[in-house]
């Protein structure tokens, strides 16, 4: 069993074990989850990165260059796919959030309100490929492309690129740790930790408001 999997559901941990042949059917499986976590803004319970990264290290024990890039083309599909669907998706939201106290809650509605007044317009490349890598970033993206008007076809492109990048970065990543020969005991304990801070980072008002301003005219 892949060691990377031990903090996913067990349907998942199924699919993602070292013991479960890499097919059709597993790739269209990890294609539906991607997509369905990019295109529901509301659906950010699907572990994506944890995903990217324990299929990457799966292709890593098996030293399969061919599964890697598998796995990096179709996740940057689902990726490009759901922001596409979440494109359109965020119009409808954005005209529940202030009738529906869950949804600004969830999409961290002072935040999109702040970033809506004083966004700087050339930022648009760096909000929506930090997006697609930062999980509080990443739910308000669609919804201020849209509620600044940014266009279709511009946001698109840029989503398309975040998309490849974020997946090459992830799955390598993966891809690098399963290559390692680490003991399992060590190698959770380095996951652990890592998650841990990166989750604790991003729990921190300051470091959340230190990226916000990445993004808003001084």
């Amino acid at each position: 069993m892949l060691i990377l999997a031990s903090n996913l559901p067990h349907f998942l941990t199924d699919i993602l074990s070292a013991d479960n042949p890499f097919s059709m059917t597993k790739l269209v499986i990890l294609f539906l989850l991607i997509f369905i976590e990019t295109a529901g803004i509301v659906t950010g319970f699907i572990p994506g990165d944890t995903i990217l990264t324990t299929a990457g290290g799966l292709a890593g024990t098996h030293h399969n260059f061919g599964e890697l890039m598998a796995y990096i083309a179709i996740f940057s599909l689902a990726s490009f796919l759901g922001d596409a669907v979440n494109y359109w998706f965020g119009a409808f939201l954005m005209k529940q959030i202030s009738k529906i106290p869950f949804l600004k809650r969830h999409l961290q509605g002072e935040m999109l309100d702040k970033l809506a007044t004083n966004f700087h317009p050339k930022r648009w490349l760096l909000f929506v490929v930090l997006g697609r890598f930062l999980p509080f970033i990443r739910v308000v993206v669609p919804l201020l492309a849209r509620r600044l008007g940014l266009p279709f076809v511009s946001y698109i492109r840029m989503a398309a690129f975040a998309s490849v990048l974020w997946s090459a970065v992830i799955v390598s990543a993966g891809y690098f740790i399963g290559h390692l020969d680490i003991p399992s005991d060590m190698l959770l304990i380095i996951v652990i930790g890592i998650a841990i801070v990166f989750i604790v980072a991003l729990r921190v008002p300051k470091f959340r408001q230190a990226i916000v301003n990445l993004f808003v005219r001084k």
